[in-house]
């Protein structure tokens, strides 16, 4: 949807041809800020307590982004799949472990979410709770929602779902 200029440097930590390992913690996060071109972007959250549709997606985006940018081939991609929904599973497990259940839920507004005053404002739960802005749970509940799902059909047919969805909800605010 929009275009974004990078230079392969950025994406490859090693020197061409060094032989070095081009995995890069700066490139798994320039693929997730390009996956906010559609979710954040192109799609957003109606009430951004469901800040989980645009981190969820991204997250899940992210390492698509990042096989298709390195090449990897099959196999790669599954071992470095698997290896990253791993660390994040023991990074959610421990955050749900210390954190208060408030912040651990996806919609905490319930059947008030979207909701918007005469105003035009809508709420924003736990906005000045500092305990969040260190969190990753939306992002990672909405990764592993998304990654069973993609589990229950074929790759292809979830990357078609993918593109059906931004067509249709492109230029919206919605709600889960």
């Amino acid at each position: 949807p929009h275009i974004i200029f990078l230079s392969q440097s950025v994406l490859y930590a090693g020197s061409v041809g060094s032989g070095e390992n081009g995995l890069s913690l700066c490139g798994s996060r320039i693929c997730h800020e390009i996956a906010h071109s559609w979710f954040g972007l192109v799609i957003g959250a109606r009430d951004w307590t469901e800040e989980w549709i645009s981190e969820g997606f991204a997250t899940y985006l992210e390492d698509i982004i990042w096989a298709q940018a390195q090449h990897l081939s099959l196999q790669e991609t599954a071992e470095q799949s698997d290896l990253k929904a791993l660390l994040r599973w023991r990074r959610l497990s421990d955050e749900l472990q210390n954190s208060e259940e408030a912040l651990q839920i996806l919609r905490p507004n319930m059947e008030n979410t979207g909701q918007v005053s005469e105003s035009g404002s809508s709420m924003v739960k736990h906005a000045l709770n500092p305990d969040k802005t260190f969190m990753q749970v939306h992002y990672l509940k909405g990764y592993f929602l998304l990654r069973f799902l993609a589990s229950q059909v074929s790759e292809q047919q979830f990357i078609d779902f993918f593109r059906l969805f931004v067509k249709k909800y492109h230029g919206q605010l919605i709600l889960s």
